[in-house]
């Protein structure tokens, strides 16, 4: 997976025209198995966003939350005859596995930041709830003589899900605090810059 990331890095976003409401698409596609496309509103702001990674799939939707899912390709050659299966409620572990392929991502990709930051506070908001990174699997002969009894109690055991809609609204709240520190910032400079103006005067 982070392979797949850093070809998509690579990949030159293809935009597309806005559509009646204003909207456009960015479309990031690599050919290692990852996908992403994001939806701007017409004031540049990622309204929605839909990360394919070899096979497992994570929408983000402003004002909804994460949701996962799989894509089932029809055919190898044509993307848009893949067909995405939603989960009926979101899979930590695959909510996890985007977020650790992503997190060494350090390029300025806005649109791969921003899909960067939401499944970062995924992952946060998961550990918080009590949901553990994923473990490496263990060696085969370890793994051979564990009871069946005890796998079947751990993929029978309820997890958790912090609610989608805190993600969002954390996410909200990050940005709010950003746009205010770029105020300040701002109004600094402008204080400073009267400052010199009376001062060479």
């Amino acid at each position: 997976m982070k392979l797949a990331i850093q070809a998509l890095s690579l990949a030159r976003p293809v935009e597309g025209p806005p559509g009646d409401d204003g909207q456009r698409s960015v479309w990031h596609l690599s050919a290692q198995g990852a996908e992403l496309l994001s939806f701007v509103d017409p004031e540049g702001r990622v309204q929605r966003q839909e990360l394919t990674l070899l096979g497992e799939h994570c929408v983000w939707t402003s004002g909804v939350g994460l949701r996962t899912g799989r894509v089932e390709q029809v055919d190898a050659a044509r993307t848009e005859a893949s067909v995405v299966h939603p989960d009926r409620e979101p899979v930590p572990e695959r909510l996890l596995r985007a977020a650790l392929a992503l997190e060494d991502y350090q390029g300025e990709d806005r649109y791969i930041l921003h899909i960067q930051r939401v499944l970062g506070l995924a992952r946060q908001s998961l550990a918080l709830a009590g949901n553990p990174l994923p473990a490496p699997p263990p060696p085969a002969s370890v793994a051979a003589a564990a009871p069946a009894r005890a796998s079947n109690e751990v993929a029978s055991a309820p997890v958790p899900l912090i609610p989608p809609s805190a993600i969002a609204s954390d996410l909200e709240r990050r940005q709010g605090r950003e746009g205010l520190t770029m105020l300040l910032v701002l109004a600094v400079g402008l204080v400073v810059g009267v400052a010199l103006l009376f001062w060479l005067l």
